[in-house]
């Protein structure tokens, strides 16, 4: 273990990470890209003299399917995302997701656990993450955790993660050629910009021309955490979908919003925006068929 002057303590194995956050528990904090903490750092907005960089722990840093799952490490960066086959073939709202964040520089250190553990109701990664219905996997000396993504976020920028844990990976079912999906994000410009609104829609399933048995619309920064719209949901299943049934399934997903109002849009108008940014959605995922990998 290396340990430097400004107390950043820098492990060389999983092992001896889980020890360090078992021995300091509270008083440590987790960086990995840093994207996030250095400048909640800088803002005051958190406060720590210990941080406990994981970016040597190279096992945490993959993507592999292992049967029909598809493992995420802690540590694969937004750029390891963009650059993956896997993704792009059988996750590809996660990898349209990745590359609307930032620029390159940033998609080069920011990571998938970092965004994770940030637990921010913008982070542009978490609604496709929740349309896959991904899972969880924390670890700490203890053993492992595995929870549903909607279970790991408890509140505005609270996660279920222990004082000793460390996120491992997040795993889901990869999509296959018959299932849809989209993702979709609105900021003030096209590059570097947090979401204003953002949306992920998974179809899966496909029993016939637009028609699919399941649903999943994903929602984010309108609201305390990202929103899984079920009444939206509801809506889109077991009957070929028509134009007048995504517009009938945007605008209930807009009454299942919390948003604010901020620096960047009023609340009124995330909730006007949000119908149409679940339509265009839904509408590239059932009509443009973006699971071509354009």
């Amino acid at each position: 273990m290396m340990r430097s002057e400004i107390d950043v303590l820098t492990p060389t194995t999983i092992e001896e990470a889980l020890d360090l956050l078992h021995e300091h528990q509270t008083g440590l904090r987790i960086i990995a890209g840093g994207s996030d903490v250095i400048v909640q750092l800088r803002d005051g907005i958190i406060k720590t003299n210990r941080l406990l960089n994981l970016l040597s722990l190279k096992e945490l840093r993959y993507i592999k399917r292992i049967e029909n799952k598809i493992h995420v490490g802690a540590l694969a960066t937004y750029s390891d995302v963009n650059n993956s086959t896997l993704i792009t073939n059988h996750a590809w709202v996660l990898r349209d997701a990745a590359k609307q964040i930032g620029a390159v520089q940033l998609q080069n250190t920011a990571t998938i656990g970092g965004n994770l553990g940030n637990a921010s109701p913008a982070g542009d990664t978490l609604p496709p993450l929740y349309a896959l219905n991904a899972t969880v996997v924390t670890r700490s000396k203890s053993g492992r955790r595995s929870m549903q993504i909607d279970e790991f976020f408890t509140g505005y920028r609270k996660t279920a993660l222990q004082p000793d844990e460390l996120i491992e990976e997040v795993h889901f079912n990869g999509l296959e050629s018959n299932d849809a999906g989209a993702y979709l994000k609105l900021g003030l410009r096209e590059a570097n910009a947090i979401s204003i609104v953002d949306v992920a829609v998974v179809l899966v399933g496909k029993l016939g021309d637009h028609k699919f048995a399941e649903a999943r619309v994903a929602l984010g920064a309108v609201a305390p955490i990202i929103v899984r719209a079920h009444k939206s949901e509801a809506k889109l299943i077991d009957k070929p979908l028509t134009e007048e049934d995504l517009w009938a399934a945007s605008t209930l997903a807009a009454e299942e919003i919390s948003p604010i109002s901020d620096i960047r849009a009023s609340a009124e108008y995330r909730r006007n925006v949000t119908v149409s940014c679940v339509y265009q959605a839904l509408h590239d995922a059932v009509f443009r068929r973006v699971n071509n990998h354009a």
